[in-house]
């Protein structure tokens, strides 16, 4: 084997190493807070849709709630919420931040478990799959 070759080999293999270590030592990525998505949820409404950090709040707000009906619909689990067939995207960031705003205490929080809340009392639903019919304004304060 070429000698060049060689020390290549060996440059990129421990280069590798060098970079994938920190990724294998944490066993588990610790979740979103609620604050690092409320700042990107912030940029869907005050900038442009397109920056990156617009994108990961709608994806994440996406992924949770396509998520939610995977679980509840194949495990025949009880919804914990029920959306109006016709709401948008730009809506639920809304009600996300609103509910935060309300609920300081969340800040902190994993934003998958914040997202569930707002949309849970934003959305309640009288039976498991049904859309609660009435009023969608104000988000009231969470109280466990």
């Amino acid at each position: 084997m070429n000698p060049h070759v060689k020390k290549l080999t060996l440059l990129l293999v421990a280069v590798s190493l060098f970079v994938a270590l920190p990724v294998m030592a944490d066993e588990q990525a610790e979740p979103e807070t609620t604050f690092f998505l409320l700042g990107t949820c912030m940029d869907v409404v005050h900038q442009d849709a397109t920056l990156t950090t617009s994108v990961y709040c709608k994806a994440f707000i996406q992924g949770a709630i396509n998520t939610h009906k995977y679980y509840t619909s194949s495990y025949d689990l009880p919804s914990q919420y029920c959306l109006p067939e016709d709401i948008s995207e730009r809506n639920i960031i809304g009600i996300f931040i609103k509910f935060v705003g309300s609920n300081p205490n969340f800040i902190e929080k994993p934003a998958i478990t914040t997202l569930h809340h707002a949309l849970k009392y934003t959305f309640p639903c009288t039976e498991p799959g049904t859309p609660k019919l009435g009023s969608r304004g104000a988000v009231p304060k969470y109280r466990k």
